[in-house]
């Protein structure tokens, strides 16, 4: 089967949180197969479900679950065979974020504890993009990182948004200087201006695209002059914050 034949394969970290749900449903709705990675069992096998049901019977892009943490590596190799099995890999979707317990945050534990755990754990999809950059690198393949304000950490709310903010940029930057041949770009959620109500923004900012369409676009279609880029997306409703 020649190159061009065989299925597109997106890989998506945090596939349980929001916005790794949203982008896969998008990829799935262009008919790209998921490779949806998360350490909650549970999130990830309701999320499957509902794809399953959402998913016609005839198309051929399928939503693959992958239990576990990046730093495992049982989990990479189980990656790297389901993408050798799924068809071409043309991008990682890393998607940064505090969630309590799922990145070794346990309460009870030290402040110092909480934020080196934090800290440990958005770094960690840099061991899985060593084991698949070589993948990556064939036709100039994407890394879009994405940050987002969905936070549910035992640290203080602002405290987590800017280690989850600077592991985005940080890993971004990293990606494209050890391979230059990957395309590699940051997605944050717009400022917090630019969140209000329809009636109250100006054109511009009106005009940011949702999270999905957003990521998606990148994964599928950036090319070598967006290396390096941050691009920004309005957050849903329910993520409009007070503070």
């Amino acid at each position: 089967m020649s190159e061009s034949q065989r299925n597109k394969v997106v890989v998506v970290t945090r596939v349980g949180s929001w916005v790794g749900a949203e982008t896969a449903v998008e990829l799935l709705r262009r008919d790209v197969t998921v490779i949806g990675i998360g350490t909650n069992a549970t999130r990830i096998a309701t999320l499957h479900q509902a794809l399953q049901r959402k998913l016609p019977s005839t198309q051929s892009a399928r939503f693959i679950p992958c239990v576990g943490r990046l730093s495992e590596r049982t989990l990479q190799d189980t990656v790297v065979e389901q993408i050798q099995a799924q068809g071409t890999l043309v991008a990682l979707v890393n998607n940064a974020g505090a969630f309590e317990d799922e990145d070794g945050m346990i309460a009870g534990t030290s402040t110092f504890e909480q934020w080196d755990a934090l800290q440990r754990s958005l770094v960690e999809p840099l061991l899985l993009f060593h084991r698949i950059r070589h993948g990556l690198r064939r036709d100039k393949r994407v890394v879009v990182n994405v940050a987002s304000d969905d936070v549910h950490s035992i640290l203080p709310r602002h405290v987590s948004l800017i280690a989850i903010k600077t592991a985005v940029n940080l890993i971004t930057a990293e990606v494209a200087l050890v391979d230059p041949q990957v395309v590699s770009v940051a997605v944050h959620p717009a400022a917090p201006a630019v969140r209000l109500p329809p009636e109250e923004r100006t054109p511009e900012e009106s005009s940011k695209p949702a999270a999905a369409d957003l990521i998606v676009d990148l994964a599928l279609n950036a090319d070598r002059s967006a290396t390096g880029q941050y691009y920004m997306y309005t957050e849903p409703e329910f993520l409009v914050h007070k503070d």
